[in-house]
């Protein structure tokens, strides 16, 4: 390979079985990435390899539709970009806030718009504000049980789920969502999404999320929710770098101070997600 600087990550796109060759020399992709990380400003280098042919190398960044042939071997070659179209999803954490004036019904609808998707949340975790309120008064009718709310849960057939309950009611919903970040922080999803049970979840959401991060290629650190907290989106890496919401300094403050050109990992939700408009 030619002697050029390249960025400690990258992706050579040498054996992707969906480089376009002509003449020894790549003058495409067959899904079209080329074109969407030049729109994005991506630096895409011409490199000559000791083959003799001239290969893309998609420079600072993983292309996540890289495939070697012998990942694709088992397939049918005419059903390849499909599979990989199925298999490149961005996987996210939904989290969910059970207000304390809640009613089931409600939360049935919103667990039900989240499950409706397109391209489902691989773990919902369900915030319960309502939990102290029902301990103190003794299970009411007024307030959901907790029992009746993991039964819901696990009735959606969700990949992932979980339920938090709210052990004290001074707690910030930044606080709340700091706190259940670290709890599934573990998780391998590179992004979370905050909304509570009285906001109306678009249907396209996740498919305007996708689109932003693998087709407009956007760096996105953190989208400001629409209003508290409704429509936040958040990287984990972030999250984890900053501390989240720590100190009572969110998130999004710290990124502006502490990051350098940090206008370009912060957004509104809106540009990430034009459904939440």
């Amino acid at each position: 390979m030619e002697s050029v600087e390249l960025n400690q990550v990258h992706t050579c796109c040498k054996n992707c079985v969906f480089s376009v060759i002509k003449e020894n020399k790549q003058i495409d992709c067959k899904l079209n990435k080329i074109k969407d990380y030049e729109n994005a400003d991506v630096e895409v280098l011409d490199l000559k390899h000791s083959n003799g042919n001239i290969y893309k190398v998609i420079n600072g960044r993983l292309c996540l539709f890289y495939r070697h042939p012998e990942l694709m071997e088992k397939y049918p070659q005419s059903n390849w970009e499909k599979i990989v179209e199925l298999q490149t999803k961005v996987p996210y954490q939904a989290m969910l806030i059970l207000e304390k004036e809640a009613s089931f019904k409600q939360l049935k609808q919103s667990l039900k718009k989240l499950y409706d998707q397109e391209i489902k949340p691989n773990l919902v975790t369900l915030i319960n504000k309502q939990y102290c309120s029902y301990i103190e008064s003794e299970g009411r009718k007024d307030f959901i049980k907790p029992s009746h709310i993991l039964e819901l849960l696990k009735s959606f057939n969700f990949h992932q789920y979980s339920l938090k309950n709210v052990y004290d009611n001074t707690l910030s919903n930044r606080d709340l969502i700091d706190i259940t970040y670290d709890a599934t922080k573990e998780k391998p999803y590179p992004f979370y999404i905050v909304f509570d049970t009285s906001f109306d979840v678009p249907k396209d959401f996740s498919k305007n999320l996708n689109d932003a991060i693998l087709i407009k290629m956007m760096q996105l650190g953190f989208a400001k929710p629409v209003d508290d907290i409704n429509g936040m989106i958040v990287s984990t890496i972030a999250h984890k770098k900053h501390g989240g919401n720590s100190f009572n300094i969110n998130l999004e403050d710290k990124i502006l101070k502490y990051e350098k050109n940090s206008n370009k990992f912060i957004f509104e939700a809106t540009d990430i997600c034009p459904s939440l408009k």
